[in-house]
This record gives structure tokens, C-alpha cells and sequence, in this order.
């Protein structure tokens, strides 16, 4: 396996961790939303994530990859620190802000791995996908706000 092939799988096995985990995440806030609208943002946000992961998966797939998930440790700790943060206030504003934020962070990790990777020689087809990632949780991110 060349450079390439291995930048490449290393990237799409960061796309995967970061939309299994923003998946994950939204999974978790699911239940403590009242607002019908948000819970249908952040549902249709889920489902858009699943088909991301199945792309990602399936690419992976391809080069004899398994997709590698998040560590059981930070699954945990990033529930912990949801429920943590929703103690004192589960209201749908900060719930919509913890979002933001937290697909604001998925954007930067992204990103900054995709530079990286992308200047050392990745294949172009996972270079769009990981744009087309970044695109959508950007968008995303700008579309919570209309909850906060």
C-alpha cells in the first residue's frame, strides 16, 4: 500500500469517527428536546450522518479497511459531558448551542486533518466526500442557530 492509499484510508477513517460521533452525540440529546421543529432538525441531521458513515464505510470497505470506531473512553466521556452540561439546563436554546459547538469542533478536527493528509497525498474522490462532510456540518451548524 502506497502513501496515498494510506493517507487516503487514514482520512476516511477520521470522516467515519467524526460522523459516527456527531451521530452519536445527537443520539444522546434526542430524548431531552420539546421542540418539534429541532427534534426534526436533529433527526434529519442523524439520518444525514448514517448515510455519510455507510459512504464512508463502504470506501473503506474497498481498500480492505475496517472502520475503526470511537474509543469506548471517549463515547463515554462525551455522553458524560452532555448529560453533565443538561443538568442545570435542558432547554432547547442550550441544547441548540451544545450542538453548534460541538459540530463547530467536528468541523475544525476535520478539516485540520484534511490539510494535513490532503498535502501528503490523499485520493481526490475521499477528498470531496470529506468536503462534502465539512459542507454539511457547516451548514448545520448555521442552521441550529434559528433554535438558539
Amino acid at each position: 500500500m502506497g502513501k496515498n492509499a494510506g493517507n487516503t484510508g487514514e482520512l476516511l477513517s477520521e470522516m467515519y469517527r467524526n460522523v459516527t460521533m456527531g451521530s452519536d452525540n445527537l443520539n444522546t440529546v434526542v430524548p431531552m428536546i420539546k421542540d418539534k421543529f429541532l427534534l426534526t432538525n436533529v433527526t434529519e441531521q442523524i439520518d444525514k450522518y448514517s448515510g455519510f458513515a455507510e459512504r464512508t464505510a463502504k470506501e473503506l470497505k474497498k481498500r480492505s479497511i475496517k472502520p475503526m470506531e470511537t474509543s469506548l473512553m471517549k463515547k463515554v466521556m462525551s455522553r458524560g459531558g452532555i448529560m453533565l452540561n443538561t443538568l442545570f439546563d435542558s432547554t432547547d436554546r442550550h441544547i441548540a448551542e451544545m450542538i453548534e459547538r460541538g459540530t463547530r469542533t467536528g468541523v475544525e478536527e476535520l478539516e485540520g486533518r484534511l490539510e494535513t493528509l490532503k498535502k501528503e497525498g490523499c485520493d481526490v474522490s475521499a477528498v470531496r466526500l470529506c468536503h462534502k462532510i465539512v459542507s454539511f456540518k457547516r451548514k448545520e451548524a448555521d442552521r441550529i442557530k434559528n433554535y438558539m
